[in-house]
């Protein structure tokens, strides 16, 4: 009568391991690896087991993931998480999690990796599928973000967020009479949102449709008085429509309600400059970087409107305050450089444009140095020739 196999297996596992090593061929010697297991009804294989085992710690990155976010930790949320996916690629939300992580930090093109393998392994993830869209459209890939949002409006035709966010991508892709569409019905879905309203207002500004889009804001700021975009929106509006006293008092309330939002700084920079008030224009400019000393962009522009004014003092003090706050930023260092041209200092300036070079990573970066220290030495005075020709070659020996 034939062994049943599970006897088999009670016999192989009760052989003696002597008796094992004394079958062994003379040949074979001592073994240079384990022997494989034995695989035993009712035991799982030692695939399955390591399996279950990388499963496990994925999902113990996973929370530890979410206990870094919840402390702020962000670089190590996100690092826990991409550990999490190496251990397991398809453990559900980590991918959405780190993508929304990044798009914190605006580095939307990781982002939209990270939202694309969260949809591929779980498309029934509605926000990420919703992020992806948005994401392709801020970085400009407007048909693929409208193709990827019209799917989600078919597949979930009352939800009133993805129609929004259709509305968006559409407008992107200078589609405004399509996205006045899709906006009006996110607006009468669920859930009840105030940037509905403003993002419903935006196209119809953008359509001419002033007299709407200020009955949108109105209602965007009925639900939610403290969104500072949508007096931001409200403002520009109203400049548009000369009315610059109203745009001013708008942009001082959206400063009010968001101190680290440029356009608030910078529209009332522009309208008080357009009603001629230097002097307030000038108070908002030490505002403006005061509350946001790391906005490069903010002091470059700060730097350029004292030095209009003559005040060429005022400029390089507002350069030299952004290189005191970051030594090592390049663009800080640039804008001294550049800062410090205008007052005559030429030594010094191709000296802080030479260190601006150097901290630059990005090859473009360092490529507008390297112009901006072409333009000065075009610029530069006959007796100043043995100096750039000594940078010159002492550049070329660096390189």
């Amino acid at each position: 009568m034939p062994i049943r196999p599970a006897i088999v297996a009670l016999l192989l596992l009760a052989w003696p391991a002597a008796a094992a090593a004394d079958s062994l061929p003379a040949s074979a010697g001592s073994a240079e690896s384990p022997p494989a297991p034995l695989l035993v009804p009712g035991r799982p294989a030692p695939p399955d087991t390591l399996r279950r085992s990388a499963m496990a710690r994925a999902r113990e990155q996973y929370r530890l993931g979410r206990a870094f976010e919840s402390r702020n930790t962000l670089a190590a949320a996100i690092a826990a998480y991409r550990n999490a996916l190496k251990l397991d690629p398809t453990i559900p939300d980590a991918s959405y999690r780190m993508g929304m992580l990044y798009l914190g930090v605006d580095q939307v093109a990781e982002a939209v990796k990270c939202f694309t393998a969260e949809v591929h392994h779980h498309p029934g993830n509605v926000a990420a599928a919703r992020e992806l869209g948005l994401g392709l459209a801020r970085l400009g890939q407007a048909d693929r973000a409208v193709a990827q949002l019209e799917s989600l409006t078919r597949r979930r035709p009352n939800d009133g967020d993805s129609w929004q966010a259709l509305g968006f991508a559409l407008m992107v892709a200078k589609r405004e009479r399509e996205a006045e569409i899709a906006l009006r019905r996110a607006v009468v879905l669920p859930p009840p949102r105030a940037d509905k309203h403003r993002d419903l207002g935006a196209v119809l500004a953008a359509r001419g449709k002033e007299r709407e889009a200020r009955e949108q804001y109105r209602r965007a700021l009925a639900v939610d008085p403290k969104n500072a975009t949508t007096w931001i929106n409200l403002a520009n509006l109203e400049r548009r429509a000369g009315n610059l006293q109203g745009a001013l008092k708008d942009y001082r309330e959206a400063q009010r309600r968001d101190s680290t939002l440029g356009l608030a700084f910078q529209g009332q920079v522009q309208t008080l400059r357009d009603l001629g008030r230097t002097e307030e224009a000038a108070a908002v400019y030490r505002r403006w970087l005061r509350y946001q000393p790391a906005d490069h962009a903010a002091r470059l522009e700060a730097v350029r409107f004292f030095d209009g004014l003559g005040r060429k003092d005022i400029a390089l003090e507002i350069a030299r305050d952004g290189v005191r706050r970051a030594e090592g930023s390049g663009d800080a260092r640039l804008i001294l450089g550049m800062a410090l041209s205008a007052s005559g200092a030429t030594r010094a300036a191709l000296a802080e444009m030479r260190k601006a070079e150097s901290l630059f990573k990005a090859p473009a970066d360092r490529a507008r140095a390297r112009q901006l220290i072409a333009a000065l030495r075009a610029s530069g005075a006959d007796s100043l020739k043995a100096m750039f020709d000594a940078d010159s070659v002492e550049h070329a020996a660096a390189k």
